[in-house]
This record gives structure tokens, C-alpha cells and sequence, in this order.
């Protein structure tokens, strides 16, 4: 397994979500409080409704030389981290197409039949299937041979258990382990590819969406709204494989 590397950069910072810029105000609003300052930190976050990003302009007077680096630091590896998050949901949904494309080819009776497949942490197994014994062999052969692929829904398994450690109301701190096996990820794909195709007729009809209506949250790229569903409490930790 490859290890991901964090690469440091100077400010100014970018953020990718709302979310984000929320959390960088409150870690500032935090550093100001340990200085003893109860006046609103001059550290912003500013926002732009044309794009999705948030620009960190850091007061050197405002933090020590240590906090600032933490700050920046602690931003950048979310950076990173928020990155790889897409590139693996990418990975996850390109790969498997490759794959059960040459499925297809070599054994197209096979994708008439039952399976679904995830990672469990040492590999790819299949799950959910009424394959026979030759097919299941097959399968998971050729899903295990793509290290990108092994290696994506490796890694969405750690952002899994980082998200809902982050969510949780009873600050759970979930590990990869408890991820493990979990993310079923045929049926991610194959809702991620209607939420996709929902997003375009939505689209290209000008439909106006209601902000309570959960389409309006769709993606027109796939791999964002496996993503997504990743992230969400779909895949249950009262429901392993």
C-alpha cells in the first residue's frame, strides 16, 4: 500500500467548502479566546457565491509563530486530504468500469448474475453473490489486480471513518477497521450513476429545486456523488458485509 504524502505550502491557503472556511473561523475564534482577546478575531474567511472556495488570510500579529504554522499546517493536510477523497472516488468508479468492462468481453454471461464487491482491508472480496466458485475466483482476480482500484476503496474506507468521526454526536471516533468491508461499491456506483443522470435532467429541463429537495444535492459527476454517498450515512456501521 502507498502512503500519501502531505505537501506543505505558504499562505494564502485555499479551502474547498463552506464548511471548511466555517471550521477555519472557529479554530481562529478558539486561538483568540487562549489569548486572552474576546474582540471578534481579525482573521477571515472570505467567500464567494460564483466559486467554491474560500481564501485564509492569516494576521500575523494576531497568532505566535507555532500557532500559525499548526494553522497552516492543520489546513493544508485537509487540503490534501480533500483531494484525495476525489481523486479515490475517481479511481473507484473508473476503475471498476475498466474492469467489468473486460468482464463483459471475457465472460458476459457473469454480469447477469448477483455480486457485489468491497474492500475489507487486507483486499478486495466479493460479496452478495450467487456466483460459482470458478466465477467468484475470477472476479475477485481481476478486481485485485488493479492496485489503483484496491488502493481507492482502501483509502474511502479512512475517509468513511474520519467523516463520521467528525459527525458524530457522541464524538465516536471511528477508525478505518470499523469501515472495513462496509462500502458496498457496485451499488454506490449504481446509485452515484442515477443521482448523476437526475442532476442532468434536472438541468437540462431548468427545473427549479427546492433547497429541502435532496436532488437539488446531486452531481452531474459521478465519481462526486459516489463520494458522497460514502461520506453519508448510507453506509451504516450496523450493517456490515
Amino acid at each position: 500500500m502507498k502512503m500519501i504524502a502531505s505537501t506543505f505550502m505558504p499562505t494564502p491557503i485555499t479551502a474547498n467548502s463552506s464548511s471548511q472556511a466555517s471550521y477555519i473561523n472557529n479554530m481562529q475564534a478558539s486561538l483568540s479566546k487562549a489569548h486572552g482577546n474576546t474582540s471578534t478575531p481579525q482573521n477571515t474567511v472570505a467567500t464567494s457565491s460564483q466559486q467554491n472556495t474560500a481564501t485564509i488570510k492569516v494576521v500575523t500579529n494576531q497568532l505566535s509563530a507555532d500557532e500559525q504554522l499548526a494553522l497552516e499546517k492543520d489546513l493544508q493536510d485537509r487540503h490534501d486530504f480533500h483531494k484525495k477523497q476525489e481523486t479515490s472516488a475517481a479511481d473507484m468508479v473508473s476503475e471498476t468500469q475498466r474492469i467489468l468492462a473486460e468482464v463483459a468481453k471475457e465472460q458476459p454471461s457473469l454480469l447477469n448474475k448477483k455480486f457485489d464487491f468491497t474492500n475489507t482491508g487486507d483486499e478486495i472480496d466479493i460479496i452478495k453473490h450467487d456466483l460459482s466458485e470458478r466465477e467468484y475466483n475470477y472476479l475477485k482476480a481481476k478486481l485485485n489486480a488493479s492496485d489503483k482500484l484496491v488502493e481507492a476503496t482502501d483509502f474511502l474506507n479512512v475517509a468513511a471513518a474520519r467523516n463520521k468521526s467528525s459527525t458524530s454526536i457522541s464524538n465516536t471516533k471511528y477508525t478505518k477497521e470499523d469501515l472495513v468491508g462496509r462500502i458496498h461499491v457496485r451499488d454506490i456506483i449504481e446509485q452515484a450513476k442515477e443521482r448523476s443522470a437526475e442532476r442532468i435532467r434536472i438541468s437540462e429541463q431548468n427545473i427549479v429545486t427546492r433547497t429541502n429537495n435532496t436532488s437539488s444535492m446531486f452531481r452531474k459527476e459521478v465519481h462526486l456523488n459516489a463520494l458522497d454517498l460514502v461520506l453519508s450515512n448510507s453506509v451504516g456501521l450496523n450493517a456490515k458485509a
